[in-house]
């Protein structure tokens, strides 16, 4: 009986240090083995208490490429040769010193070698349980493909699929992962935004390159857009602004100025009557009845459309584009209005510009040289413009380097710096002057203008309004913006203006819209 119990402990002994160093498929013919061995050849006392770990040590049945690994792993395997020899006889604590040793030099080796199946995977530059790159996969007998490495559009694809499982849809993950409106509710959003933040490995290479080594190029996406702010300065940011409630504003106003000269009275600044004259006593006083007006001011609607593509919109990494749609088309709809009140409006279907050239209400100074701006061109300018509080000079662009340059001689200049290190102070005679695109370039007509704006008018009837609709476009997977905005301006004085228009003196005209011509 006893010898009995010795060979059933010799036995589970076998079994658990074969698992214990990883060799499941020896356990059965070691059982075979152990029912050759005769009970009174060994001398092992106490087996059947002996209590071995079962635990696998991880990567002991691959080979290793180290040879040092190789090396560790030989002696383990000395010493599992060793205790299964059954010439040998050991005592309970040899046995625990022997498996122990296996266990030690087996983790070692481990250590030196570095080796498993998702080291080897690591090694290459993705997570194993990440589905860009490298990915795991189970051994070919099982029936299952291998697959090496996802292209790009399939990694975004298969990653823009999860977000959508975890998130919902693509928008919501925007609000948490990129805006930050809320925070990440669980450990899966939290997992997904980290795995969408380390997405930026792409194939970047020359064609028919075959090096491979266009894997090893980082992409980074920036994750905003962008853009430069495309706001025009002109009379839509200065002018006298009313608020309209219909389609068409009426503004009465004093005539003063001298368009019909040949048949009005003598003092336009007076409302176009006769002068004031002195009178005996008991003489009849003169009748002066001044002249009134109305201006009819027209709102125009100018709107435009764009349209983008729904799974645009849906995989759009920096939530920025339907803002950017806005700012590109709205602002440009408002630079429009600016235009044509500014300089481009011909009126009748369209706002009254306040320097369209050859208008009654405007002043145009011949230049001194042509395709120049000279210190003459802005004292003429200054001495027929009808000065206020916010008068400003309007100048294009191309403009610039000759303003700078003015000079009173030849050695004195005008200058706006005091040195080349600070900005200069953009002042000229009082006024402040701010550069436009909205004029045309150095040498047209009107690439310098100075206006007072408190003598233009401008209505808006209604402010820019943006609408989106997916049902006009729905067959097409569009999104279509609609863009809106109503108003419209002209200028109050309908010519210029002069304190006396008969005789000889005192014919001085002025004009609040003043501009330098070709």
């Amino acid at each position: 009986m006893r010898n009995a119990l010795k060979w059933a402990a010799l036995l589970g002994t076998c079994v658990a240090v074969l698992m214990l160093v990883g060799y499941h498929e020896h356990v059965a013919t070691a059982m075979l083995y152990a029912t050759s061995i005769h009970p009174m050849n060994l001398a092992m006392p106490a087996l059947a208490g002996l209590a071995l770990t079962t635990e696998v040590l991880p990567g002991v049945t691959l080979t290793s490429k180290n040879r040092a690994a190789n090396e560790l792993r030989a002696q383990a395997k000395a010493l599992q040769d060793e205790i299964l020899d059954t010439s040998k006889p050991m005592t309970k604590d040899e046995l625990e010193k022997k498996a122990q040793g296996i266990r030690d030099l087996n983790q070692r080796a481990q250590m030196i070698a570095e080796f498993t199946g998702d080291d080897e995977i690591r090694r290459s530059g993705d997570d194993p349980k990440s589905p860009s790159g490298m990915v795991a996969v189970d051994a070919p007998e099982n029936g299952k493909r291998k697959q090496l490495r996802l292209t790009m559009e399939e990694r975004i694809k298969e990653i823009t699929s999860r977000v959508k499982d975890e998130f919902g849809d693509v928008r919501s993950f925007m609000k948490i992962a990129v805006s930050g409106a809320q925070p990440p509710e669980t450990d899966g959003h939290r997992k997904m935004i980290q795995e969408v933040k380390t997405l930026t490995r792409a194939i970047v290479g020359t064609a028919g390159d075959v090096s491979g080594g266009e894997y090893l190029l980082p992409l980074t996406q920036v994750q905003t857009i962008f853009s430069l702010a495309n706001v025009q300065q002109g009379l839509l940011q200065r002018a006298r602004a009313y608020n309209v409630p219909g389609r068409t504003l009426r503004i009465p106003y004093l005539v003063q100025t001298d368009e019909a000269a040949s048949t009005e009275l003598d003092r336009p600044m007076a409302g176009n009557i006769a002068n004031v004259t002195i009178i005996g006593e008991a003489s009849t006083k003169a009748v002066r009845q001044p002249k009134f007006g109305q201006r009819l001011l027209t709102v125009f609607k100018y709107a435009a459309y764009t349209q983008v593509g729904d799974e645009l919109l849906a995989d759009d990494f920096t939530g920025e584009l339907p803002q950017e749609f806005i700012n590109a088309v709205g602002q440009q709809a408002l630079n429009k209005v600016n235009e044509d009140i500014t300089i481009d409006g011909a009126g009748t279907t369209e706002p009254d510009g306040a320097l369209k050239a050859g208008a009654a209400w405007t002043i145009a100074v011949t230049r001194n040289t042509s395709s120049q701006i000279k210190t003459d061109d802005i004292f003429n300018m200054y001495e027929r413009h009808t000065h206020g509080p916010n008068s400003v000079w309007l100048a294009s662009r191309r403009t610039m380097a000759q303003l700078m340059a003015l000079s009173l001689t030849s050695s004195s200049l005008v200058t706006w710096i005091p040195n080349l290190r600070e900005a200069p102070t953009m002042m000229l005679l009082g006024y402040p002057v701010v550069m436009t695109d909205l004029l045309p370039t150095l040498g047209s007509a009107g690439d310098i203008a100075l206006v007072n704006p408190d003598f233009y008018a401008f209505a808006l009837r209604q402010a820019l309004t943006v609408e989106l609709s997916r049902e006009f476009a729905f067959i097409e997977d569009l999104t279509t913006y609609r863009f809106v905005v109503r108003g419209g301006g002209i200028p109050i004085n309908t010519g210029k203006y002069a304190y006396k228009y008969t005789g000889t003196q005192g014919v001085d005209e002025h004009s609040p819209f003043v501009y330098l011509n070709s």
